[in-house]
């Protein structure tokens, strides 16, 4: 019985490890790491022709070649049946990104491309110009973008390289400098974090584990 435990126990931690770690990033870009993943099942949502993902775009900026020194637009395309999407986070906060339907050419979020959700920095972020990026900074995530997107039923973009993303880098002027992002992606699925019960329940897990152990050998002993 405590080896049965011991296994179903072992497998439920494993399980939890890997629903804490994300995905490898999927793509490079002049240096710069992108990622684009989704976590969980289809949030709730009272339409039954409709599902809403929480999708979420990372940068990792360390390794950016270019001359650029913001990133003041991003978009992401993961099906072509938007129903509707918003904002969810950004960095500094959802409330300094406007979100518009459409991708990105040479002058920002263009309005159109079916599919596109492009999210542009608002004045109060480094006067519109973005986030700073930052070469050398270390390895790791240093901005992300979190969109909710409603899709009717079975549309969303899971194969390889199905899904898209567009960037638009700019100097201190607010001027493009070099090439968009403009880049075919595969939408990875990142478990959800486990909530602060399942921490509890696994916890309280090994403690009954080690109690049956214990009270095991001293049986045994006492039988001996």
């Amino acid at each position: 019985m405590v080896k049965s435990l011991k296994i179903q126990f072992i497998c439920g931690f494993a399980a939890l490890a890997c629903a804490t770690t994300g995905p490898a990033a999927a793509d490079t870009f002049q240096g710069t790491i992108w990622s684009l993943t989704y976590s969980g099942t289809p949030m709730p949502d009272a339409d039954p022709i409709h599902e809403t993902y929480r999708i979420t775009l990372g940068v990792d900026t360390n390794g950016y070649s270019g001359t650029g020194l913001y990133l003041d637009q991003v978009a992401i395309k993961v099906s072509s049946s938007v129903f509707s999407a918003s904002l969810f986070n950004a960095p500094s906060g959802a409330g300094s990104w406007a979100l518009l339907a459409g991708g990105i050419n040479a002058n920002g979020c263009s309005g159109s491309g079916g599919g596109f959700e492009c999210a542009n920095s608002l004045s109060a972020l480094n006067g519109g110009k973005g986030v700073a990026i930052n070469p050398g900074n270390g390895a790791g995530i240093d901005y992300s973008w979190v969109f909710d997107v409603t899709v009717n039923n079975g549309t969303l973009f899971t194969g390889v390289g199905d899904s898209s993303i567009k960037a638009r880098f700019v100097n201190a002027s607010g001027g493009k400098v070099g090439a968009l992002i403009s880049e075919p992606f595969t939408l990875t699925h990142t478990p959800p974090i486990p909530e602060p019960e399942t921490y509890a329940i696994l916890l309280a897990g090994l403690g009954l584990l080690g109690f049956a152990a214990r009270r095991r050998k001293l049986k045994e002993a006492a039988t001996a």
